[in-house]
């Protein structure tokens, strides 16, 4: 699997090129950890413009989350292992909802235009995360400040 650095990305993300693959934890903990990061991203879709987005997250409790939304697109988490808390808020930061991503509830739909963050609970967790592309960073995403 060729591993290449999204550099239009914030936060350190990789793409590799289309082909049929196969990835560990391990290995996506080692290219996270040998990086530094406290969250880091493989995008399974080869480009921004495809129509359909899968990223695999690995994610640190040290991750300073933000809150943001997504205006057209609904988006699904899977969580492959750790524990992660998914909250969603009304647009005066209060919480109006929050839930656990586990080993018993691993999967969690956020429809569009619904404000929420994500964070990891414990040291670590690796979740996948799915929505409709393209991706269009100034216009199908909000954040709440």
């Amino acid at each position: 699997m060729k591993l290449f650095k999204d550099k239009k990305s914030f936060s350190s993300s990789y793409r590799m090129k289309p082909s049929t693959i196969s990835l560990s934890k391990k290995k996506l903990i080692e290219i996270s950890m040998k990086n530094k990061d406290n969250l880091s991203r493989i995008c399974l879709n080869s480009s921004s413009n495809d129509k359909f987005h899968q990223m695999i997250i690995f994610q640190t409790s040290k991750y300073k989350t933000i809150i943001k939304k997504n205006l057209y697109k609904d988006k699904s988490f899977i969580l492959v292992s750790g524990k992660q808390l998914i909250r969603i808020y009304d647009k005066n930061k209060k919480i109006k909802k929050k839930f656990y991503l586990d080993k018993n509830n691993f999967f969690c739909w956020i429809k569009k235009n619904t404000f929420y963050d994500n964070i990891t609970v414990g040291s670590k967790s690796v979740h996948i995360e799915s929505l409709a592309g393209p991706f269009r960073r100034k216009k199908d995403r909000v954040y709440l400040k």
